[in-house]
């Protein structure tokens, strides 16, 4: 397990990073804040788009990976819908709960993926991005707009939600391009991977920015639930969707490491602006954030063995 921390210590470093630039005043919470929304308006979507337009959805452990991890995460779904029947009469609160238990931080992953799987497992994470980002951020679209306090009153007033949410375009746009073979358009795409190349270590100090201990106090409950929702369950779910599927070994781990990460911060950007708990995300993100340093390297270890 060591071996898998050292690993992943690069990913932990840029948090704590910019823990400290918030802390240290080089950077105040809303000046991160406003970094944080220029990522997910420019460079989280230019990233998504050049990640998966160059994905190989050909190769030949493509299809059962995919299933696997689409899989596990649609049960992890199915999952978070039945705690609406806790959450009753505490609808922004279950909006993060659930965010907090679907969403996972790809960054976190991606960022030591090489060291700990490879040159396959970028690919693999490159492969997954696509539809997974793209699935779950339409059904936290809809669970925002059905129960956050900005919700929608028609399909249509959801449906104006989905169309303009920038990882949603970024995803659809990248695999628009990916199937009509655009793999390369010039000039465009290596703008696009610039702006792209900025988004891993822009999100992780975010991440670590946007780390809340006060908002822990209170919310002991919540917090509890959703990240073990988060960090335990999914990769339970998702190891057993791969294994089920006959999935090879290498692309289980990597399908767990997946489903290993914390909670992605752009469920604070989604929470703020669709009526959400805002305060409730921030907690979430910032429990599983630091239990992830434990918990990541745990499963990823037992998956490659």
């Amino acid at each position: 397990m060591a071996e898998v921390f050292s690993a992943l210590l690069p990913t932990f470093i840029l948090i704590a990073l910019g823990y400290t630039a918030r802390a240290t005043n080089i950077a105040t919470a809303e000046q991160f804040g406003m970094v944080n929304r220029f990522g997910y308006f420019i460079l989280y979507p230019s990233f998504l788009f050049t990640l998966i337009s160059g994905a190989n959805f050909a190769s030949g452990d493509a299809g059962p990976f995919l299933l696997a991890v689409l899989g596990g995460f649609l049960a992890l779904v199915l999952v978070a819908l039945s705690l609406r029947l806790v959450f009753r009469g505490e609808d922004a609160a279950y909006t993060s709960v659930f965010q907090g238990s679907v969403r996972w931080n790809g960054f976190a992953l991606l960022a030591a993926a090489a060291s700990l799987y490879g040159e396959r497992g970028p690919e693999l994470i490159g492969l997954a991005f696509g539809p997974l980002v793209l699935t779950l951020n339409i059904i936290c679209v809809i669970v925002l707009s059905r129960w956050g306090s900005a919700r929608a009153t028609s399909m249509r007033a959801v449906l104006d939600q989905i169309v303009v949410n920038p990882l949603i375009l970024g995803c659809a746009f990248g695999l628009a391009a990916n199937f009509a073979g655009l793999r390369d358009l010039g000039p465009v795409t290596d703008a696009l991977r610039l702006l792209g190349g900025a988004a891993m270590p822009v999100a992780l100090m975010c991440v670590g920015a946007g780390l809340d201990f006060k908002a822990l106090r209170g919310a002991g409950a919540k917090v509890a639930v959703a990240s073990s929702m988060r960090l335990i369950l999914a990769p339970i779910l998702v190891w057993s969707a791969c294994s089920l599927l006959g999935v090879a070994q290498l692309p289980t781990a990597v399908a767990v490491g997946i489903a290993s990460t914390p909670t992605a911060a752009a469920a604070y950007t989604f929470a703020r602006e669709m009526g959400g708990d805002a305060r409730l995300m921030a907690a979430i993100i910032t429990a599983t954030t630091i239990l992830s340093f434990i918990t990541m390297p745990i499963a990823i270890t037992l998956a490659l063995r």
